[in-house]
């Protein structure tokens, strides 16, 4: 008895230390993702200020999401392995430094590449140990309020991005590369409050885990820039490597009963196809705004802030709703938000843009609803121990899907038979293109409420047959 409550007082220290650290590490990761979306704004103008061509410059886009599907699944499954404090004390210290150093060297176009990708690389260690202390030293309750709030401060940044639009054009662009060293404000807080705990006594899989980054690097190099078919080869060579160390190697990060939770498999085959479309809603209503309204791309920016901060404080009170509703109950409304979303934007494509947009809404707020109790879901599946790995992949599936999704998406928009006709006698060739594409959306979304229905047992068991609090037993220091 004096044991399980030494581990019962010694888990709610933990508990304590993670939650005044969580809104340190959110402000960081907020920094961070706001940066990428200025940068996305502004890499042209470097380019021309630098005297570099487009292409060149486009790395300054481009480089930051390649980089981020690799980092997201490798600080999650580190942590795992090495404490959460060390990892944000050599992240945080990093954006920090390339922060400085970027500045007074932003002559350089090169230096700037890689300054990016160390802010970028450093900004993102906040927001995995954000994710993996919550799903590890929280309550049951408190994580998915702390998830939701996540999901709903992504959504923020990129609402400001947005907003911020004109005016981050019109600024010197090298004070931007500054803006990160805001971090060492809450450094102090890091240092101090973030748990120093780590795998009990476990080794890390050095070598599986270089494997599995160098095959999350293929796909996000390929899918990002939809050429280099000579990765598929070293895509095959690296999953044959990663399935021989999966079987033969005891230490694997990966073991083959972790391949077989088939509850946990469910839930990322759900993940990958309800996030499927998810990067495509932005860029077809940039469409729609052009080709079928004619309305300025500032005006249809505005209406996609408005979509995001929608999206913001769906994710707010998505943590609570889960708490009420229940998990299981919460995906399959949110997948019927997607369908309402998409299926009304498929028959009233011709209605109004501030109706389509509300629709959007309606769209987006399905994708954040539905991020909370998938991740709760999908780390109760699996023992405290192997959680951060569990999310590692959630992240890598939900980085991935998308931007096969998005290269569908450029097919399906240029695709002149899509154009020719749809349901309810739309007129017009970029409003049938764009009906039919949402109706290709749908369908997806359908794919995914039917797979969530086909499975409802399993997917309702897992958060059930997990423990709110977790034993010392999982945590060494």
């Amino acid at each position: 008895m004096e044991n399980a409550s030494d581990n019962e007082v010694e888990f709610e220290r933990i508990r304590r230390e993670t939650k005044k650290s969580l809104p340190s590490l959110l402000f960081v990761f907020i920094i961070g993702n706001l940066m990428i979306q200025c940068f996305n704004l502004v890499y042209s103008n470097i380019g021309t200020s630098l005297h570099v061509s487009a292409t060149a410059a486009a790395l300054l886009s481009t480089l930051p999401g390649i980089i981020l599907g690799i980092v997201c699944m490798l600080y999650e499954t580190l942590c795992d392995f090495i404490s959460p404090k060390k990892m944000v004390l050599w992240g945080v210290g990093v954006l920090i430094v390339s922060s400085v150093a970027g500045f007074f060297l932003s002559f350089n176009f090169w230096v700037v590449v890689v300054v990016r990708a160390l802010q970028v690389a450093g900004a993102q260690v906040a927001g995995s140990v954000f994710l993996i202390m919550t799903v590890k030293f929280l309550n049951k309750k408190e994580k998915a309020i702390y998830l939701g709030v996540f999901n709903a401060a992504y959504y923020l940044s990129v609402a400001l991005g947005v907003f911020a639009g004109g005016w981050i054009q019109d600024m010197p662009w090298k004070w931007l590369l500054l803006i990160p060293a805001l971090a060492i404000f809450v450094f102090p807080i890091l240092v101090k409050d973030t748990p120093n705990v780590s795998g009990k006594g476990e080794k890390v899989d050095s070598i599986g885990i270089i494997i599995f980054a160098g095959i999350a690097t293929c796909l996000a190099v390929y899918f990002s820039y939809m050429q280099f078919w000579w990765l598929w080869i070293i895509f095959g060579v690296l999953v044959i490597g990663f399935s021989f160390n999966v079987a033969k190697n005891k230490r694997s990060f990966i073991t083959p009963k972790f391949l077989k939770n088939g509850r946990y498999m469910i839930l990322l085959a759900l993940l990958c196809i309800s996030f499927f479309f998810e990067f495509a809603c932005t860029p077809i209503y940039q469409v729609i705004g052009d080709g079928v309204f004619q309305i300025p791309l500032q005006q249809v920016s505005w209406w996609l802030t408005g979509v995001n901060l929608v999206a913001m404080v769906v994710g707010i009170f998505s943590g609570p709703l889960v708490n009420k509703l229940g998990h299981y109950s919460v995906i399959v409304l949110s997948l019927i938000a997607e369908l309402v979303g998409f299926g009304l934007s498929a028959a009233f494509i011709h209605s109004s843009f501030w109706f389509l947009s509300i629709l959007n809404a309606i769209t987006i707020a399905g994708f954040t609803a539905i991020y909370t109790p998938i991740y709760d879901a999908a780390s109760a599946a699996l023992p405290q121990e192997e959680r951060g790995r569990a999310i590692g992949i959630c992240d890598l599936i939900v980085n991935i899907s998308p931007s096969i999704g998005i290269a569908v998406y450029s097919d399906l928009i240029e695709n002149a038979a899509l154009g020719r006709g749809t349901l309810f006698g739309i007129k017009g060739m970029t409003a049938c293109q764009t009906a039919n594409v949402f109706w290709i959306m749908f369908l997806v979304a359908l794919a995914s409420l039917v797979l969530v229905l086909i499975f409802s047992k399993p997917i309702k068991s897992v958060v059930k047959k997990s423990v709110s609090v977790d034993t010392d037993e999982d945590i060494a220091q």
